[in-house]
């Protein structure tokens, strides 16, 4: 999805430049003031445009905030690091050497048993304790791929369903949706 909003923001530039292009050339020849609604016409689809790109810059920095936030998650679940681009994987993956290299330094000056920044106690087969993991009770904003009618919300509730119809868009907790994620059945907006 980003990569096509990404080709046609270019494509919308490269016509917005000739439609300047054109409107500056043409400006001169006193044509009836065509000109003018052409150069209105490009400043709208500038406007356009920095306003899209101003959206996908945010959405790239919140996707970056959630790796930093939950770094050593995706970087250690290797079914979550599968799931990002491979820019994405070659910034969490430089971004933890970072963080580690930073805390070796801190926690090189504490005893042997607290040198760990994934886990509080050192077992063999000992779980990383230390490791924070998104919260799958936040809720989220997805849009319906394909008609699936009555779905359980909460499977503890069978009486709570939700009809879905394709394009929908509907706000829920993301523990709920998360089976219906991987069947790419729905899609996160």
């Amino acid at each position: 999805l980003l990569a096509r909003v990404t080709e046609q923001v270019e494509q919308q530039e490269a016509t917005v430049s000739s439609s300047r292009a054109a409107a500056a050339a043409g400006g001169g020849s006193g044509g009836g003031g065509g000109g003018a609604v052409d150069d209105l016409m490009a400043h709208i689809y500038h406007a356009e445009l920095n306003r899209v790109r101003f959206m996908l810059r945010a959405y790239y920095r919140t996707r970056l905030f959630k790796i930093e936030q939950h770094v050593v998650h995706v970087v250690k679940e290797e079914e979550v690091f599968a799931r990002l681009s491979a820019r994405e994987q070659e910034y969490a993956t430089g971004y933890t050497n970072m963080v580690e290299e930073h805390f070796g330094s801190v926690l090189g000056q504490l005893p042997e048993r607290y040198t760990s920044m994934l886990q509080q106690i050192e077992e063999d087969e000992g779980e990383f304790d230390m490791v924070p993991e998104p919260s799958l009770d936040k809720h989220v904003f997805c849009r319906v791929k394909e008609d699936r009618g009555d779905f359980i919300i909460d499977p503890d509730d069978p009486e709570n369903t939700l009809d879905l119809v394709h394009n929908d868009i509907i706000m829920v907790r993301y523990r709920f949706i998360k089976a219906l994620l991987e069947e790419d059945a729905v899609e996160l907006i």
